[in-house]
């Protein structure tokens, strides 16, 4: 499928990307997601990673029950969602704030945690987490990408889980991931890969998300282990020694070690261990019409090109143009 790229929103702020899309900041409260223009011939011919993006939000929008701890998406277009702001980025930054590194580069060598998250926090956030893949297990899927950079905090400080180009129905292979979000399997007909998507797939993350919080770190980022050293030791099951929160800990070494049947089960224990510890969320309402008419009017200001801003148009003026094109062609 061809994707339609615009160098108009290069006027906005860049606010975050990967490997297969970019992010900017077009509105107080809204972001635009589109396509990384910068794309190789090899990943112009595989399915774009958008496309399940868009199909889970389709799905999503489709229903009457809503979760607020799944970032909104206020309109789809094909090549391009519109998506609520989360004033306070990805988890990760957070928590990099906290780090020494090398030569105080972001993606240099740890060196140590200077300070800790505070424990409330976390235990909301993990809430919000496990609450929010409650819901997408409800609907039938598998998030299958669950790590550091996918879990926004909004303005409240509440944790937002975003970027579906992942996703797939539960029981699909499990791709694209790797240690320390993951773990191969040791025995069966699926042996040496991370097996089919489901309850397990996702807790193990969730265990190495909480992990991240609670230590300040990704599991053996402390002492620097390889990549193949790392998935090694994961596929052996050697995880790093938990010693921090009795209760963090537990719902740790359960999720690692595949306890919950269902992500319904997580969300539940989580909840019922880190009632008494969490902060109380406060949360914004947000008018979901409000801001898709803003959507639609950032569109007919050209924030997309002219043959959107056109097409987005009052009828009336859509024949006042076709007049002037005929009248003085």
């Amino acid at each position: 499928m061809g994707f339609h790229y615009f160098d108009t929103l290069n006027k906005h702020d860049w606010v975050g990307g990967g490997a297969y899309a970019y992010v900017y900041h077009v509105s107080p409260t809204i972001v635009v997601k589109t396509v990384r223009p910068d794309r190789s011939p090899e990943e112009e011919l595989a399915e774009h990673p958008l496309l399940k993006d868009i199909a889970f939000y389709k799905h999503l929008n489709e229903r009457q029950d809503r979760c607020l701890h799944i970032v909104e998406c206020f309109l789809i277009l094909p090549d391009h969602l519109f998506l609520s702001f989360c004033a306070n980025k990805a988890i990760i930054y957070r928590f990099h704030e906290r780090q020494e590194r090398a030569n105080d580069h972001f993606f240099g060598r740890l060196l140590r945690v200077k300070d800790y998250e505070d424990p409330a926090l976390i235990a909301r956030w993990i809430q919000q987490l496990t609450s929010a893949l409650e819901y997408v297990e409800k609907l039938g899927f598998c998030h299958n990408d669950l790590n550091t950079t996918n879990c926004l905090l909004d303005e409240s400080f509440n944790l937002k889980l975003t970027d579906f180009g992942r996703a797939s129905t539960i029981g699909q292979f499990l791709e694209y991931t790797s240690a320390p979000w993951a773990v191969r399997l040791t025995a069966g007909p699926l042996k040496g890969s991370y097996g089919l998507c489901s309850a397990r797939t996702e807790q193990f993350a969730v265990g190495s998300i909480l992990y991240f919080m609670v230590y300040g770190h990704k599991p053996y980022e402390d002492i620097n282990l390889d990549g193949l050293e790392l998935e090694r030791r994961f596929q052996e099951m050697k995880f790093p020694e938990l010693n921090r929160h009795e209760i963090f800990d537990g719902l740790i070494f359960g999720c690692w070690y595949n306890v919950y049947p269902t992500m319904a089960l997580v969300a539940y224990d989580f909840k019922r261990k880190t009632k008494d510890i969490a902060s109380i969320a406060e949360y914004k309402t947000i008018d979901r019409t409000k801001e898709r008419k803003t959507c639609e009017s950032l569109i007919r200001k050209g924030i997309l090109g002219p043959e959107l801003a056109l097409r987005f148009q009052p009828l009336w003026r859509k024949y006042l143009h076709a007049a002037k094109r005929w009248l003085w062609p």
